[in-house]
């Protein structure tokens, strides 16, 4: 069955050896005036302020992928937790408010991704080689999703690419699913993070 277009960022799919993920999370900060949305799934970089942010370059080694966040709302009479899947984009009222939120950084965690559809289907030929990433149509404010896809047009051996092609999807996938069907664009790879803060980029194969 043709893969239809679907965009979810980069959701775990397991440890690269094959043990139980624990989905351990590192916790760290976005300014408070941070003006740029992200969305669960989404890749993020560390700043030399501590921040994270969106990713920007496809050389830029990965803090980790965006997975929630936490913060008081602005008015200090009202003043009430929020916990969200996505950060807004929206200034809050103080520089005092911390944002905290939630990365995923193990580099050897890997994640379900659907491929861009621009050139050709994600192929057997692909794996343990290198790919970009692509943000997609934008991140989903109702589900708090992100839209990132891996680009099929750009996959080299270059070693500063953000993600290493694992596998395909139809390895794992029910007959039918969608994603699976690798003779058609749209279709899904299992990646992991290869040019991170914790771990130096490696030469696609």
């Amino acid at each position: 069955m043709a893969n239809t277009q679907v965009q979810f960022g980069f959701q775990p799919y397991g440890i690269e050896s094959g043990i139980a993920p624990n989905f351990g999370l590192r916790r760290r900060q976005i300014a408070y005036n941070y003006g740029t949305a992200l969305f669960r799934g989404d890749p993020v970089v560390s700043l030399n302020t501590g921040y994270i942010a969106a990713v920007s370059s496809q050389s830029a080694p990965l803090a980790g992928i965006f997975w929630g966040c936490e913060y008081t709302t602005n008015s200090p009479l009202t003043a009430l937790p929020v916990k969200s899947r996505y950060w807004p984009g929206v200034a809050l009222s103080s520089s005092s408010i911390v944002v905290t939120a939630w990365i995923i950084d193990d580099p050897n965690e890997q994640f379900l991704v659907a491929s861009l559809g621009s050139t050709a289907a994600i192929s057997t030929a692909n794996i343990m080689n290198n790919v970009q990433w692509n943000a997609g149509a934008g991140g989903n404010t109702a589900t708090g999703i992100s839209s990132y896809v891996i680009d099929d047009g750009n996959i080299t051996t270059t070693s500063t690419l953000p993600f290493k092609i694992i596998d395909l999807y139809s390895n794992f996938a029910p007959p039918g699913q969608n994603g699976a069907d690798n003779t058609t664009v749209y279709n899904w790879a299992i990646v992991k993070m290869n040019n991170t803060d914790r771990a130096a980029g490696t030469t696609g194969v």
